[in-house]
């Protein structure tokens, strides 16, 4: 048995076997069954968790979650998905419970509806 020959053929199957694994697919979100608009549940949630003093409530500087209208630079921009469905790292003041980051992520999903 020549051993030259032998550990190529191994490398390659080890590469091939590891290279192989690259092709797997990450799956899709589930669909949200339900819209969620600002007007309905999302005002409340964003109200809940958002909106007082030092954060979103209009007076602070940090924006003003108060309004849809309020929202559009943060909704405009990707902000408000990065930091409260990708990173997670909104709300400061606590954290979403599972419902509450359900519904925002797909509210964002459905392309923030108002209404």
């Amino acid at each position: 048995m020549d051993w030259k020959y032998i550990y190529p053929m191994i490398f390659t199957a080890l590469l091939l076997g590891f290279t192989d694994c690259t092709t797997d697919q990450v799956a899709e979100p589930e669909p949200c069954e339900e819209v969620k608009t600002y007007d309905g549940i999302i005002r409340e949630v964003v109200r809940n968790k958002c909106n007082f003093s030092g954060c979103h409530d209009g007076a602070s500087g940090v924006g003003n979650y108060n309004t849809f209208a309020g929202m559009q630079r943060v909704i405009a921009s990707g902000e408000f998905r990065r930091q409260v469905v990708v990173a997670k790292t909104m709300p400061q003041s606590g954290e979403l419970t599972p419902e509450e980051f359900e519904i925002l992520k797909c509210w964002s999903e459905n392309g923030y509806p108002e209404n």
